[in-house]
């Protein structure tokens, strides 16, 4: 590759050699371990990403691969700024910890304590609901895309978000009951941050965390358009644009919207261990995971993933903004992290695991999740198929028999351990099927941080004539949002005047998925007419849409 960089603190094997545990780290043999990593769709001549590797405070490993800006041909290095996305959202998190230890807010204060003319639900929503994504408000992007606004395209504000939740006629679900990842709660801690302290949470972000640590080069972008020195782009492809210049219109610092460079991160990626920014009151306060109302571990801190991989301790977060997607890892017990950024979206990533891997193998503690399997006769499998829908009705399961083994979508063999517990490979996911008194098939998804129900449906599969019931149009007070409706070759149709028609498809009675992630269900009233459309997706429960006039 032409435009390969390596940066390694002093001469490899030399004056300094890395260790992690006393274990003396080969560089050159993880470098082309790493490299054989790399997508074959990253080339000198198309984007790419850029790694590190940060152990005991030093950046021992950093390396770019394919352009960073490509009008220019100005390659990927450790030096330019990427924009990290969600992994921003750290940033304010340990913001909070620090002004809760120096008795300036507390976190369990309700969030109408700070802002006015806030809405109060039946239930308190706190700032630790917030942080830590289990707040019940509605999604602000998810709601925006409703009603017909186009993420990245058209301007999303902070006074916008804010506005979400004002207009929001219900929570989603009990506070604290359930973690939901929320870009909004962020949007709305950088206002309740800025009551607290007097000054925005950008600015108290950069005088008291960036500049003590040194992080001279990153930049928080506080207003679209911003110009960030030494900032790389991102790019998407396809076959029939070729290369576009992926750009946001939206600057909203607290969800997003830090830039930094590998040898920055470096100096945060080091505060994990050495907790040089208000000790180890602040970063033990940071780092505490979350606790749900049932009492299962989230596994959300403030503002950071806590949690394990194959028997490693491990922090941890993702991002994703504009084609850029960010991956930030730190094992602490081997101090050890790994930070990636990918410039052009799904085609530059690695993931962190598989470095992690390469680094750790020594550490490892188990083999990876394998399960040994026990004999169902193919007749009680074929029992068990079926499509399964999520009790919060934004998700589904398909399972399916194939070679005589139960798979989730056609996609992930389930191992059986018992009669009706069954294990993924590579996983810690538990699947569990019962059926219940009332004669229906129940599965029950357990994962370490979450317990998830589903209920095997019917299918239903409606005539030309039954279609037609649907049809008119439906219109929501909280979005200022009309949806038309129409049958179009014999499938039912959504229609909008910005959005791109959406064609649903019969999963049940009244119930209807489509190809976005997204769910419909019709409600009738006391006379069984079709009154409403309730839309559930993934982090958005029970938008509802009122019909204009049943028929």
């Amino acid at each position: 590759m032409k435009y390969v960089y390596l940066f390694v603190l002093f001469s490899i094997g030399y004056i300094y050699s890395p260790t992690i545990q006393g274990q003396v780290i080969d560089l050159n043999h993880i470098e082309s371990k790493i490299d054989a990593l790399i997508p074959k769709t990253v080339n000198d001549t198309t984007p790419g990403l850029v790694i590190g590797i940060v152990q005991n405070g030093k950046l021992i490993f950093s390396k770019g691969y394919g352009l960073a800006n490509m009008s220019y041909h100005i390659p990927n290095d450790s030096k330019m700024l990427y924009n990290i996305g969600s992994v921003s959202k750290q940033f304010l998190g340990y913001a909070f910890a620090m002004i809760q230890i120096e008795g300036k807010i507390n976190i369990n204060d309700p969030v109408s304590k700070y802002l006015e003319d806030w809405p109060e639900f039946d239930q308190q929503v706190t700032i630790k609901h917030l942080l830590s994504h289990t707040s019940g408000y509605r999604e602000a992007y998810t709601m925006s895309g409703l009603s017909g606004r186009d993420i990245g395209v058209d301007r999303l504000s902070r006074e916008e978000c804010l506005e979400v939740v004002r207009k929001q006629p219900e929570l989603e679900f009990e506070p604290g009951s359930s973690y939901t990842y929320n870009s909004t709660a962020w949007v709305i801690l950088a206002e309740v941050f800025e009551k607290a302290v007097g000054v925005s949470a950008a600015e108290w972000v950069k005088l008291n965390i960036l500049k003590p640590l040194d992080m001279k080069d990153t930049q928080i972008e506080t207003y679209v358009g911003e110009v960030m020195i030494n900032a790389a782009e991102s790019y998407s492809y396809s076959e029939d644009k070729g290369y576009t210049n992926e750009k946001s219109n939206r600057a909203i610092f607290g969800a997003a919207d830090v830039n930094t460079s590998v040898q920055d991160i470096t100096k945060w990626i080091t505060n994990y261990s050495k907790s040089m920014l208000g000790g180890d009151a602040v970063n033990n306060l940071f780092l505490e995971p979350f606790v749900l109302n049932n009492g299962i571990n989230s596994g959300y801190a403030l503002g950071i993933n806590v949690g394990s991989y194959r028997g490693l301790k491990r922090y941890r977060h993702t991002g994703g903004h504009e084609a850029f997607i960010t991956q930030l890892s730190y094992y602490p017990n081997q101090d050890t992290g790994i930070f990636t950024v990918s410039n052009f979206g799904g085609k530059g990533i690695i993931s962190t695991t598989k470095i992690a891997d390469l680094l750790l193998e020594e550490f490892i503690i188990d083999t990876d999740y394998k399960y040994k399997g026990i004999t169902i006769e193919k007749e009680k499998l074929e029992q068990l198929t079926g499509l399964y829908l999520a009790s919060t009705l934004n998700q589904t399961i398909n399972l399916t028999l194939i070679e005589d083994t139960l798979s989730i979508n056609g996609r992930t063999k389930l191992i059986p351990v018992k009669s009706n517990t069954f294990q993924i490979n590579g996983s810690d996911e538990q699947i569990i099927i019962d059926t219940l008194p009332s004669g229906k098939t129940q599965l029950t998804a357990l994962k370490t941080n979450s317990k998830d129900i589903f209920e095997r449906v019917e299918s239903w599969v409606p005539n030309p004539e039954q279609l037609t019931n649907f049809e008119g149009d439906y219109w929501s007070d909280e979005l200022e949002t009309l949806y038309h409706i129409q049958v179009v070759n014999n499938q039912l149709v959504v229609q909008h005047r910005w959005n791109e028609d959406i064609f649903l498809k019969p999963i049940s009675k009244d119930f209807f998925a489509t190809d976005y992630g997204m769910y419909v269900k019709f409600n009738r009233n006391k006379k069984g007419e079709v009154s409403e459309l309730s839309i559930y997706s993934g982090r958005t429960l029970n938008v509802i849409f009122k019909r204009n006039k049943i028929r």
